[in-house]
């Protein structure tokens, strides 16, 4: 970042079609790099607080418990034992856009942090805590501890919910760059309570349908041993759950808001208001796929196939859609995006990416050859 390098200033109540053509190349770049990257990461931390909830409910149900008594639930089994590489999936995932935001959004970024002090400091314990809680409950030596894979479960999702909450936090204090130095001296609050709890609730609820497809998939394509009756069994309960959340996600959406109202005139513009319209009708289009899961209550038709495009529509909409906001409440401020220094080394920065996909695809591939040799 160039300090000196000048504010993008809009009018007073700016369009967002207006301030994003007039930023320069290089940070618009870096916003679509954010979008792109933040959507990726979305998808891992809505397995992740989807799959602790899961897990929790499952743990205590019993539903782990080796009791020959007890029900065969792969799909608990199989979210259980694949948590903990979700979280570390997530954490990985979320380093591009963490770095990203810096860059476009230094100033309300790093100011956020500061305000925030200790529980934004706590991040990273509360982290590895939670993801050796979910060892706890994957570990077979706590067999027949149905107690304590409960409280594990208890603890890795409060630990993971909490993460959620200190980023909702962070986000909403970002935005608000005119209160910034009453909150500093004491006189004032950040967000309050009800909207963090708002902002919160929404993306709970919005993770819970991503959480079910990519469940859904899982078991489709074989994970834990999975059979046609297995995939039966869970197919409904997944399909409910899916539907439930994402009406309950758009009402909150709809009363967040409300509440929000005037606070920018994203709707205003071509971005904002495509981003929205494409985001609700992929939503809706969302539940007749899952009453047709639930209805055969199988997992082997097309409607997945469905399910994951219109899945993939709305992560990449609401994405672009949030940061249309952030942009129309900085413009005009000394939080906006300034335009990055001229720094040397993209060319280096290209091979390390090209080299670093590589690495990953060759070791997915390597991973999946050998689960399959296995299996047969």
């Amino acid at each position: 970042m160039n300090p000196a390098a000048p504010t993008i200033v809009a009018d007073a109540t700016p369009n967002v079609d207006t301030l994003v053509s007039s930023l320069p190349t290089s940070t618009l770049i870096y916003i679509v790099l954010l979008i792109v990257t933040y959507a990726l990461h979305a998808i891992f931390m809505h397995y992740t607080i989807g799959g602790a909830l899961w897990t929790l409910g499952s743990a205590i149900r019993g539903r782990f418990s080796p009791s020959t008594n007890a029900p065969r639930d792969v799909l608990a089994r199989t979210v259980r034992d694949w948590l903990p590489s979700a979280v570390s999936g997530a954490i990985t995932a979320g380093i591009a856009p963490l770095l990203f935001v810096q860059i476009v959004y230094q100033k309300s970024f790093y100011t956020a942090n500061l305000l925030l002090f200790n529980r934004w400091m706590l991040l990273l314990p509360a982290l590895i805590i939670a993801i050796y809680a979910l060892y706890v409950v994957k570990a077979h030596s706590f067999a027949r501890g149905r107690f304590v894979k409960s409280l594990a479960a208890a603890v890795a999702t409060v630990l993971i919910a909490y993460t959620g909450i200190a980023f909702v936090e962070n986000h909403l204090l970002s935005l608000q760059p005119a209160a910034w130095p009453a909150i500093y001296g004491g006189t004032a609050h950040g967000p309050t309570v009800e909207r963090i709890a708002l902002r919160f609730s929404m993306w709970l609820c919005a993770a819970m349908p991503t959480f079910a497809l990519l469940a859904a998939w899982q078991l489709r394509l074989g994970a834990g041993n999975a059979s046609d009756g297995d995939r039966a069994q869970s197919a409904r309960p997944l399909a409910i759950l899916a539907v439930l959340t994402t009406i309950a996600a758009m009402g909150i959406a709809f009363v967040a808001w409300h509440v929000a109202h005037g606070e920018s005139n994203v709707l205003a513009s071509r971005i904002g208001l495509g981003a929205l319209i494409t985001l609700f009708a992929a939503q809706i289009l969302t539940i007749p796929c899952w009453l047709t899961v639930a209805a055969r209550r199988s997992l082997n038709g097309g409607a997945l196939w469905i399910l994951l495009v219109l899945s993939l529509v709305s992560i990449f909409s609401a994405a672009i859609l949030r940061e249309a906001h952030r942009l129309a409440l900085l413009a005009g401020t000394d939080a906006a995006p300034r335009e990055p220094a001229p720094v040397g080394g993209l060319a280096i920065f290209l091979i390390f990416t090209l080299l670093g996909v590589g690495i990953i695809v060759w070791i997915v591939r390597t991973v999946a050859r050998s689960l399959a040799t296995r299996t047969n």
